[in-house]
């Protein structure tokens, strides 16, 4: 599964850096956002930030199914606290690609055609190019909200 994991340490304590999450997130779109203009200069994460959690996305104004979900939460350190970041492909995206991947495979090994290896490099490539300049994305994002005025070092 696509996957990535890290975590940013700061000397800025759990619930402040609860709220520059807070301030940097906004709501789920409705349904009728979907088709209306965009804020370009909102919040750039969608979805929710609970005490020491938070659930989010970030917000495009294109379209890209292999955008990472970002989960995370904050736990207190002695210093400051430490937020700690999972970013993975969708589920269905994931479940979708192994299904085309798996009969694609399946196909290429019936008729013993070349085929198959070069539509499984095309699925991986197109996935890795779609998922990972957004992690990078993400990260960086992520890391300029959180590290905004306190200071350390992400990893």
């Amino acid at each position: 599964m696509p996957l990535y994991r890290f975590h940013i340490d700061t000397t800025v304590p759990p619930q402040a850096v609860t709220e520059r999450l807070r301030c940097a997130v906004r709501d789920s779109p409705k349904f009728r956002e979907f088709f209306g203009r965009k804020n370009p200069d909102g919040p750039p994460f969608i979805g929710s930030v609970r005490d020491f959690s938070f659930r989010i996305r970030r917000d495009i104004r294109y379209r890209n199914s292999f955008l990472p979900l970002v989960w995370g939460h904050i736990v207190p350190t002695p210093m400051g606290a430490r937020v700690v970041v999972t970013m993975f492909m969708h589920p269905l995206v994931l479940a979708f690609m192994l299904f085309w991947l798996g009969a694609v495979v399946w196909g290429g090994l019936k008729t013993a055609s070349s085929a198959g290896l070069w539509m499984s490099m095309f699925a991986i490539a197109l996935s890795a190019a779609g998922f990972i300049p957004e992690v990078v994305t993400a990260k960086r994002l992520l890391s300029a909200i959180v590290l905004s005025s306190g200071s350390s070092a992400a990893s």
